[in-house]
């Protein structure tokens, strides 16, 4: 972790797939959300921020997609209507280590139970982190990054492949020291998610072009999926500078007329050390 690392930004992020899926009857209104192990400190009043003790950490659960619409709060926050059959959260969840104040070097976190998300007094899930995450103030140096995308005429948008030429670059791990055994890195849109399993995002308002998108791609040209951990395999434990490869390109959307003009839009990366 960075030892400038800003509060409410991320430390670590995972996401975990359930073994089992099941749907309920809910005869009247129901409120529904995570009950919190007492064991982890007081009950936080509304919202999915979830503080560990006094660890400086706490705790955000996300049902399938890091987004705000998807987040599990805390019980009662949140309710379902009277309905003949609900289906419960999802079997994929996203949990979200994020610093919220002063964290010592070589603090560990977990393993604990977090808790249980219920149903009204049904209960669907038991929660508990089995792993343990420990924070040490070593990180790799990652300056921001701009792509300059180039200049496009209409033929190169509209082409067989309904996409620009990928412009490659790259995001910069510098003096990484030694002793991290993995790195993994995720993008958040700056801007409104068209898909966010191919990672294809809106410009942002500013932007004069219409009709167009952007994806963000692997250095390979395989679409990567926003919101969403990757792994970083050419890491060496052993420290030093990397690259992570990755290429964006232009993209037409689907029965929409094109209109030129500047075509910018941003996202966020995290890069998390374990």
């Amino acid at each position: 972790m960075p030892t400038d690392l800003e509060n409410n930004r991320t430390i670590y992020e995972g996401f975990y797939i359930a073994r089992g899926t099941n749907g309920i009857s809910c005869n009247n209104v129901t409120p529904i959300g995570l009950i919190p192990n007492p064991a982890l400190g007081p009950v936080p009043a509304s919202g999915y921020l979830f503080p560990i003790n006094d660890s400086g950490v706490a705790l955000q659960i996300f049902n399938n997609y890091a987004e705000p619409d998807y987040t599990i709060n805390v019980f009662g926050d949140r309710t379902v209507y009277r309905t003949n059959s609900w289906g419960v959260y999802g079997t994929g969840f996203i949990y979200r280590f994020v610093k919220i104040g002063t964290i010592k070097h070589g603090t560990v976190i977990g393993p604990f139970t977090v808790g249980t998300i219920n149903y009204g007094t049904l209960v669907t899930h038991n929660v508990t982190m089995t792993g343990s995450l420990i924070i040490s103030a070593s990180s790799c140096k990652s300056p921001d990054v701009s792509v300059n995308m180039g200049y496009y005429v209409a033929s190169e948008v509209t082409s067989s492949r309904g996409q620009t030429q990928p412009v490659s670059f790259d995001i910069a791990l510098n003096e990484c020291p030694d002793g991290i055994n993995k790195v993994t890195y995720s993008l958040q849109a700056n801007t409104p998610v068209i898909d966010r399993e191919t990672g294809l995002v809106a410009l942002d308002g500013a932007s004069g072009a219409k009709g167009i998108g952007l994806r963000i791609m692997g250095g390979d040209g395989t679409p990567l999926a926003l919101d969403k951990a990757h792994d970083f395999s050419a890491y060496d434990v052993r420290g030093g500078n990397f690259k992570i490869p990755l290429s964006a390109a232009y993209i037409q959307l689907d029965n929409q007329t094109l209109g030129f003009g500047t075509a910018n839009t941003s996202l966020t990366f995290t890069i998390s050390y374990l």
